[in-house]
């Protein structure tokens, strides 16, 4: 804290300078003068804060010298002293804005004691105003933040009249008098392949269209914003009294962003467009329908912008659809893949195709959904472990944005599921056949081995045990038996054991009739296969 005296008695002027220790009171003493045309120089050159002026003094006294810096430097406490007990004296000094008045002679230590108040009083008016400078530079910071979660919840319709007025009031914007036009702005989906950018990259190139939003737009009247989805809402507004012109002008911006996207991330936008509303609790609805206009990419495509349609007519496309779903499940079941690949086409015409109501086709989407989990849980197995990899692609049907996002989803589900139905039967086939083998070589001796045995025992269709043993084995059950009990009688004869043992032992029960069967398996008697 920084002290002036001004005195213009020399002995007064030493004492207080250096009969006080100010340093000790943590007071620096800037300068003593003797006059207070003095003191107003030194004033334009030095920060003070306390001045302890004498009255009496020749070309500017101290009352005129209080009344120039509370002009000029109010913050700066003045104590005033006096030789003359003068009520008018205090009255002027007040008027001044002296901070306190004492009258000579005046002790050291009261001198020091109004000081100390003027220096408390001083730093408490430091901190305030610090403490005020420094919430007002927070508000400036956090108004931003502010505005856009205004901005956010109005959209939702989460403000009546009287909330708007008021926060847009509180929040320094301006609404009084004028439209809003909310313009709902979002990337189309990655492309397959896409050498700068994977899928997942998503929020980065959601995030890169906002700062491309707000660069084109700056120069119009207009707030820009990110929803929680990540798309770019951007909010124009102009007087009640623009028409048709100003809308012209807005369109054109959004047709230059999205050009530029194209030019600088070499992916497309797409735009959904409602209409203007004067009412400011229309806009949330303005704001719905561009969110509903952009829906439409599914049906209408990329890279464009699209109008909210009032007028769209409902096409009932369920009749045809149950059709198609039967035709879908089939072709998958058997492994079709062409049919598969046809039936989506058609699919996608009925349930997604031009005049088709965004809200219609989503429900078309789910039901196909429901339709592919239908037909894997019929078999009994989850959808995690028939779909893989492809698990949370499936799952996330509802975040496919365009027609051909739908299309590569159904041929890429489809295609995984009748694959893993494929793969479960050619693996249960050949677990048929196994145990099919194991109980032919169990039964070997037995003379009454068939194939209705092993269908009954195996709980098989008979005709379908013989279709696939043959399409396995390359072999008729009887030729395959056949085969097996000459080698195994062989390997019997080879060991030296007598015809009728290894007959017996490959079932045949007539020594005979094994002879003549070996005879013509091998061309040479069971007896003279080894002499």
């Amino acid at each position: 804290m920084k002290l002036l005296i001004v005195e213009d008695e020399h002995h007064v002027r030493e004492r207080l300078a250096e009969g006080i220790e100010w340093n000790a009171a943590q007071i620096e003493l800037v300068d003593a003068v003797a006059s207070g045309r003095e003191a107003v120089t030194i004033l334009q050159k030095e920060h003070v804060d306390i001045i302890v002026t004498d009255i009496q003094m020749p070309d500017m006294n101290g009352l005129e010298l209080a009344g120039k810096v509370k002009e000029e430097f109010p913050r700066i406490k003045v104590i005033v002293l006096t030789g003359y007990d003068d009520f008018e004296y205090a009255r002027e000094s007040i008027e001044c804005g002296v901070f306190n008045y004492l009258v000579k002679p005046v002790a050291n230590e009261r001198l020091l004691e109004v000081v100390m108040e003027a220096k408390t009083l001083r730093e408490q008016e430091l901190s305030e105003k610090h403490n005020l400078a420094l919430l007002e530079q927070r508000w400036k910071e956090h108004l931003p933040h502010l505005q856009v979660s205004f901005y956010k919840n109005w959209l939702a319709g989460r403000y009546s009249l009287w909330d708007i007025e008021k926060r847009s009031r509180d929040l320094q914007l301006s609404l009084e008098g004028k439209q809003a036009w909310p313009i709902v702005i979002d990337m189309d989906p990655i492309p397959e392949g896409n050498d700068r950018f994977l899928a997942n990259d998503r929020p980065l190139v959601q995030f890169s269209l906002y700062t491309l939003a707000r660069d084109v737009f700056a120069d119009m009247d207009c707030v820009t914003l990110q929803d929680d989805d990540g798309m770019t809402t951007a909010i124009f507004s102009a007087p009640q009294d623009e028409g048709e012109e100003w809308q012209l002008r807005v369109k054109q911006q959004v047709n230059v962003l999205l050009e530029t996207v194209k030019d600088c991330l070499k992916l497309t936008a797409s735009a959904g467009i409602g209409h203007p509303a004067a009412d400011k609790q229309l806009v949330p609805w303005a704001y719905k329908q561009s969110r509903m206009a952009l829906q439409e990419r599914i049906i209408l495509g990329n890279g464009m912008t699209i109008h909210f349609r009032d007028d769209v007519l409902v096409q009932d496309s369920w009749t045809a659809m149950s059709d198609l779903e039967k035709e879908l499940e089939m072709a998958i079941e058997t492994g079709n893949g062409p049919g598969m690949r046809e039936l989506s086409g058609r699919i996608m015409e009925i349930g997604f195709g031009a005049g088709v109501p965004v809200t219609e086709a989503k429900e078309v989407l789910l039901r196909i959904m429901c339709l592919l989990a239908r037909i894997v849980h019929s078999h009994g197995w989850t959808l995690r472990e028939t779909l893989g990899e492809d698990y949370e692609d499936f799952e996330r049907y509802n975040e496919l944005l365009t027609r051909e996002q739908i299309c590569e989803w159904l041929q890429r589900m489809t295609g995984r599921i009748s694959g893993a139905i494929a793969r479960r039967r050619q693996s249960g086939t050949q677990i048929t056949v196994n145990e099919m083998m194991r109980f032919i070589q169990e039964r070997l001796h037995e003379e009454e081995l068939s194939l209705y045995l092993v269908a009954e025992k195996l709980y098989v269709n008979y005709s379908y045990l013989s279709r696939i043993f043959k399409k396995l084995t390359g072999q008729s059950f009887s030729d395959y038996v056949l085969r097996l009990r000459m080698e195994r009688a062989k390997e019997l004869l080879a060991k030296g054991d007598k015809v009728y043992d290894a007959a017996s032992q490959v079932g045949y029960r007539h020594v005979n009739y094994f002879s003549k069967a070996f005879s013509k398996y091998y061309g040479v008697k069971p007896s003279d296969m080894f002499k």
